[in-house]
């Protein structure tokens, strides 16, 4: 009960990589079948010119910001991310509700796993490798610091959509991709002594 859920879940996806990479042996698979099916056309294909990936992600925010702001869950979700002491006094059961976020949590890396495929028609053992920083990034920058209990499902998503076009600016600029793992870096560190200062102006 007192493991913290961010470590508990890095551990659990380098164990789960290696683990694949060991059974797997590292190998890849090609999937250019799957370009006639109509998986395809649910996950790569694309609506009014404009890939259906994009979407997809709007549902899936949408989706979330309501369950979060408008549904009883997303209040236990905000009690709990915040002080899970008093979340068990009041009644809830933190358990459960954790274990429900990591579930709806690991629905959604499915869904981005599934268009990752889709989209090169290959799936690599090692896919998604390079996501860890830029997705941490992506909820710091997006307003929601290590210790939880705030951070909106919206301020994720700028959060996501700032990193990528910082990602894209370096890489426009010329610059190699040593330095899009700086600023993720960077940008990790800068959110973190924000959210420390914002907390330290308010107690």
């Amino acid at each position: 009960g007192g493991l913290s859920s961010l470590i508990a879940t890095l551990g659990m996806n380098f164990l789960l990589r290696g683990l694949i990479q060991i059974i797997n042996e590292g190998k890849s698979m090609a999937l250019t079948s799957l370009s006639d099916s109509w998986a395809y056309t649910i996950f790569s294909s694309q609506l009014l010119g404009i890939p259906v990936q994009i979407f997809w992600a709007i549902g899936f925010v949408v989706l979330s910001a309501m369950l979060y702001n408008r549904h009883r869950f997303g209040a236990q979700v905000r009690v709990v991310g915040d002080n899970p002491d008093s979340a068990q006094q009041m009644g809830i059961d933190v358990k459960r509700v954790r274990v429900k976020v990591f579930v709806f949590v690991g629905i959604g890396a499915a869904i981005a796993g599934t268009f990752s495929v889709m989209i090169n028609f290959t799936w690599w053992p090692t896919a998604g490798d390079g996501y860890l920083l830029p997705v941490l990034a992506s909820v710091f920058v997006g307003g929601t610091p290590t210790w939880g209990g705030i951070g909106t499902v919206v301020g994720g998503a700028i959060g996501a959509v700032t990193v990528s076009f910082i990602q894209t600016g370096v890489v426009a600029a010329g610059l190699s991709g040593f330095y899009v793992q700086f600023f993720n870096g960077l940008i990790i560190i800068l959110s973190l002594l924000g959210h420390k200062w914002n907390q330290a102006r308010y107690r």
